[in-house]
């Protein structure tokens, strides 16, 4: 029994093993943003408790790699072969996803961090990018 249950977890480890770039991308940005959520919490006053994290992170950071894991299984099995003959990007599917969880994220963390600082880091860098690009303009 623990031969075969050792084989079913190498198999799926190894089916999975292409996006484990992807799933540590979408892991890391949703426990960057529950790491906001709690400074935000600690510069407002707000209480901090383990059931905010069981109710919160855990269940979040499963449903996104699950969402992942399964786009990426139906890409392998179905949609990668709908889509080469559009798009020659391997997995766009996966990746569209993975993007779209990240975005949200992202968007979470700029949310705390516009509570706490009171402006939005998004919006310095798109300032920046577009300092940047007027510079290169006038060299």
């Amino acid at each position: 029994m623990k031969i075969y249950l050792s084989s079913i977890i190498t198999a799926l480890v190894l089916f999975f093993a292409p996006i484990k770039g992807i799933i540590l991308m979408v892991a890391l940005a949703t426990i960057l943003d529950t790491c906001f959520g709690v400074w935000k919490a600690k510069k407002l006053g707000e209480p901090i408790t383990s059931k905010m994290f069981r109710n919160g992170l855990i269940p979040k950071l499963v449903s996104y790699i699950a969402v992942v894991m399964l786009v990426y299984a139906s890409d392998v099995f179905i949609i990668n072969a709908l889509t080469m003959s559009v798009v020659s990007v391997d997995f766009i599917s996966t990746k569209v996803i993975a993007l779209v969880l990240l975005s949200i994220e992202v968007k979470s963390m700029d949310e705390n961090w516009v509570s706490v600082k009171g402006y939005s880091f998004i919006d310095k860098i798109k300032t920046i990018i577009v300092k940047l690009k007027d510079v290169k303009k006038q060299l």
